[in-house]
């Protein structure tokens, strides 16, 4: 009588049906991995985009751009660079009308920065970097960790940005972005951005260029 063969795989099915997987593997993450890397980059581009939304409402509010870094030479544009702890801090008090935690400002915070503590724009905890260890010292990112955030205001107030002296030079800018740093410019009053490019990127967690990709708003 011929013994019954049991059910199951054999070694070699199995170790064929493992090969196939591991294909798959190899075609399917890379894929996956690029299609978060549009979804982070198109999150952050929201983010910027309501940002510089933000400040054109406190421009109309003021009549002026808020004062985050130095005093405004009126016939220049300005860039300010977000990964600067104390420009950080007066960014999100100034649009925010509040610390990053929710608390209210000093009166002297007022006075330079919101006036009325109104609210220009809702910053949540994934605006910041580190959320569990969350505090009114946590700098903004994007959604990338990256906390190098350049913002540009049109304080010359002639509806374009031009001539503005880039940190890493020219091709540290996306492509879209390079008139800014000529006499050409773009017809913009706010740009917010972020870049893959050049030396132009810094992470709180030690990330190197190739996971971010660049981002920017054009209001």
């Amino acid at each position: 009588m011929t013994p019954r063969r049991r059910p199951g795989f054999t070694l070699i099915e199995l170790l064929t049906v493992i090969a196939i997987i591991g294909v798959l593997a190899g075609v399917l993450f890379p894929a996956i991995g690029g299609i978060r890397k549009r979804a982070r980059q198109s999150s952050a581009q929201t983010a910027f985009s309501q940002w510089a939304s933000g400040i054109a409402r406190y421009k109309q509010t003021y009549g002026f751009y808020p004062n985050i870094g130095g005093t405004y030479v009126t016939n220049l544009d300005t860039l300010h660079d977000l990964s600067d702890a104390a420009v950080n801090g007066r960014f999100v008090r100034a649009l925010s009308g509040r610390q990053p935690t929710g608390t209210a400002l000093a009166v002297a915070d007022r006075r330079a920065l919101n006036r009325n503590a109104e609210e220009f724009v809702a910053f949540g905890r994934d605006d910041f970097e580190d959320p569990a260890n969350f505090s009114d010292a946590s700098r903004l990112v994007d959604r990338f960790s990256n906390r190098r955030i350049r913002v540009i205001f049109d304080t010359d107030n002639n509806t374009s940005i031009r001539n503005i002296s880039v940190p890493g030079g020219p091709l540290s800018l996306p492509a879209e972005l390079r008139n800014i740093s000529t006499a050409a410019g773009l017809p913009a009053r706010i740009i917010i951005y972020t870049t893959d490019l050049g030396d132009d990127f810094e992470s709180f967690d030690g990330l190197g260029a190739s996971d971010f990709a660049q981002v920017f708003a054009i209001q």
